[in-house]
């Protein structure tokens, strides 16, 4: 997939662009749900609704999380024919830039992902007594928490390839296993643990779990260019095979 596609794909096609639109929904519904009862002026004046910043900035978390794995998977794009394992094996483009690419535009539409999300968690910094660093701090968590879960949804691309149902199974499985592994397990480097603390008195919670959640995209990523390396070098074993057969 060149820039060019990638850009149509998740800048213009009315299925991404679907997908946005209840991103924005959904975040749009949990600060109408969480947001004070009474006078306006005195919301904004007491800053005294933790809660409010809190479930929204959860709400942005899970969005991003299951956005992220669809993307990386691929499940928007418009022309499955091409396949990922097939670009790999047949095509003369070092694994190295296809993955590099994947990652580099990865970031950059997470960053627009954060964009969109990100009016949503001021309003709520308005009445949830958060401030600018809190915003920051849960803006950076979960966009390094998407690219995360983009990343395993690349690796599972590059696994599975195109096969739905079979590759559904494995994304699904494995983001939700690691999310409940660190929140049950290591509370430290959960994402959902750090975003409830950040308005609670602990302003560098984020730091671990962003860090983890940066570790996990690189690694993930890096294990996606190691199938597709895999995938290439058993392509060309058998056509040097195939030709073989067909020289005796």
């Amino acid at each position: 997939m060149s820039i060019r596609d990638a850009t149509h794909i998740y800048l213009t096609d009315a299925r991404t662009l679907r997908a946005c639109l209840y991103l924005a929904a959904a975040l749009a519904l949990a600060l109408l749900v969480v947001w004070p009862r009474g006078p306006l002026e005195a919301a904004l004046r007491s800053g005294q609704a933790p809660d409010t910043f809190t479930v929204v900035a959860i709400c942005f978390l899970v969005s991003a999380l299951y956005l992220g794995a669809r993307f990386g998977a691929e499940d928007y794009s418009t022309d499955p024919s091409v396949q990922l394992r097939e670009l790999a094996a047949l095509t003369p483009v070092s694994i190295l830039s296809l993955v590099a690419g994947r990652f580099a535009f990865g970031v950059l539409h997470t960053i627009l992902l954060m964009l969109l999300g990100a009016p949503f968690l001021v309003a709520a910094m308005a009445v949830g007594g958060a401030g600018v660093p809190e915003l920051l701090q849960a803006l950076g968590l979960v966009g390094l928490a998407s690219l995360a879960a983009r990343m395993a949804g690349f690796l599972a691309l590059a696994v599975v390839g195109t096969r739905r149902p079979l590759r559904d199974i494995v994304l699904t499985s494995g983001v939700t296993a690691a999310a409940a592994a660190a929140f049950f397990l290591s509370p430290a480097q959960s994402s959902f643990h750090a975003l409830a603390a950040l308005v609670r008195g602990h302003p560098h919670v984020a730091a671990l779990p962003a860090a983890a959640n940066a570790a996990a995209a690189a690694l993930l990523a890096a294990a996606a260019g190691g199938v597709l390396a895999v995938v290439r070098v058993r392509a060309r074993a058998r056509a040097r095979g195939q030709g073989g057969g067909e020289r005796g």
